[in-house]
């Protein structure tokens, strides 16, 4: 029994419909395939945060991190870098195609250069490193090495994250730097769509029924070509060995969970985190930064830590001989 299709696809007919639900699967299993590579790696030991004096306070004396709004990070590109490649490989192929493929191709590049990415969901991130003395990382996330890095058992906070109720999508993965493998999975998806936006030219379709089928195609693209690159960074970013805490939420099911806090005057998205909820915590080690005052850092650390936990959290200074400006 064939369900109700939503309003937008109500004049498309059955056939086109099964089309572009067939595409969908296959979307679904080519992304999936690369994805399944990612759940099968072993998680590091420990997992790195890095942050400021600031930011240590408030993590250690509220038991919370934050997932920040992917589209508000110090480097939203990292959020497109998916798109964009996808956008060039259509581009490309659209160059020797028929008109409508050129439009949809121009459409595609302008709905990511647009920033219309949050019409396709919510995305929080927290992001933690296998790294926990790398001077890069000090440097940008630490106050300029001034700052310390909070290492986590990553099985134990992985399944502290993973129990929190809310968002109807939860992961946790380590970031691939794979520029080419990235551009295989969107060479796929493209592939796979690409004669389908033809596929209304000759049924004498309505304005209606056709902007219903092109904003379904449209959708899906996006969305898996989203899906996709939100598991890579640019190459570049390799040092950082980036591990990602990720809530997605569908634009039809918003966060509930949503707070905001002010960033040189641009309110910010984040959801908590609560890593402390359980009777065991996950935090194992502090690492103080090469620049900060490590007799001052240790007894900082020593006040806000809850004695039981003093115990079981290693406080150690960083190897790396560096004196900020």
């Amino acid at each position: 029994m064939r369900t109700q299709p939503p309003d937008h696809l109500a004049p498309v007919p059955q056939d086109m419909r099964d089309a572009l639900a067939k595409f969908g699967k296959q979307a679904e299993e080519i992304v999936g395939a690369f994805l399944s590579t990612l759940e099968a790696a072993p998680s590091p030991e420990i997992l790195y945060h890095y942050t400021d004096e600031s930011g240590l306070k408030g993590i250690l004396t509220s038991g919370q991190l934050w997932l920040t709004d992917i589209l508000t990070l110090n480097d939203p590109s990292e959020l497109t870098h998916g798109l964009t490649q996808a956008s060039q490989i259509l581009n490309e192929k659209a160059a020797d195609g028929p008109p409508e493929t050129k439009l949809f191709a121009h459409d595609f590049e302008g709905f990511i250069l647009a920033g219309k990415l949050q019409r396709s969901g919510e995305y929080f991130s927290a992001s933690f490193s296998s790294q926990g003395d790398d001077l890069t990382q000090w440097q940008a996330y630490g106050n300029n090495a001034r700052g310390y890095a909070l290492g986590f058992d990553a099985k134990l906070l992985e399944e502290l994250f993973r129990k929190e109720p809310g968002a109807p999508i939860l992961s946790t993965f380590p970031v691939s730097y794979d520029d080419a493998r990235l551009m295989s999975i969107d060479q796929q998806l493209i592939d796979a769509m690409f004669g389908l936006i033809s596929l209304p030219r000759g049924w004498g379709l309505s304005n209606e029924a056709i902007n219903g089928y092109m904003g379904e195609l449209f959708s899906l693209i996006a969305v898996h070509a989203l899906h996709a690159g939100l598991h890579f960074k640019h190459e570049g970013y390799r040092h950082e060995s980036e591990y990602r805490f990720l809530r997605v939420y569908p634009p039809e099911t918003p966060s509930l969970r949503v707070k905001r806090r002010d960033r040189a005057g641009i309110s910010i998205k984040y959801e908590e985190f609560n890593w402390a909820a359980a009777g065991v915590s996950p935090l194992r080690r502090i690492v103080i930064g090469p620049a900060a005052d490590t007799v001052l850092a240790a007894k900082l650390m020593r006040d806000l830590l809850p004695l039981p936990e003093t115990a079981q959290v290693e406080i150690v200074p960083s190897r790396i001989p560096y004196r900020a400006s």
